[in-house]
């Protein structure tokens, strides 16, 4: 590498700093035009929100929530809470069938945090299945080179979505 650049004439500085010609090309089309790109951006003015929109606040999920759990299911840990659906393994459970989840590693309510060693005692997470469904496809190729050996598999994830119902000290 070293030797290629003491094989130019030119300095380093100068050939890192002077530009191509295609670019002197755009810097001087683009300093012929009236209207700057910079002064395009700053003129874009957004559409008027209709009053029906402006009426109906987005939600907001920034906030502190002031009840929650941290339950163990499917093998994975969740925050839960009460009144939200969320999408875990799939659950030995009838679609509409209501269960109970035991193990909540964690409790917040009413601005006390208890937090289980392994589980909190006493703190019951009840939920409803809605759904049986399956994931998004993930592709599994399988090669070894110079074999002439090819796998091509698909999987998807067999699943479950839960509705919270009630979150109970």
């Amino acid at each position: 590498m070293q030797a290629l650049c003491t094989l130019s004439s030119r300095p380093l500085a100068a050939r890192i700093a002077a530009p191509r010609p295609a670019q002197q090309l755009r810097a001087a089309s683009s300093s012929s035009s009236s209207i700057s790109r910079r002064q395009l951006q700053v003129n874009a003015v957004a559409a008027p929100e209709s009053p029906a929109a402006a009426s109906k606040p987005e939600p907001s999920y920034s906030g502190e929530v002031d009840s929650y759990a941290v339950v163990e299911i499917g093998g994975h840990q969740l925050i839960v809470e009460e009144g939200r659906w969320y999408t875990v393994n799939r659950l030995e459970a009838e679609p509409g069938s209501k269960i109970q989840l035991g193990r909540v590693l964690a409790h917040k309510a009413g601005g006390k945090f208890a937090v289980g060693q392994p589980y909190v005692e006493g703190v019951k997470v009840e939920a409803e299945v809605l759904e049986e469904l399956k994931g998004p496809k993930v592709i599994v190729f399988r090669m070894k080179a110079k074999k002439h050996f090819r796998r091509l598999n698909g999987h998807r994830q067999p699943l479950s979505k839960i509705l919270i119902t009630s979150i109970s000290a």
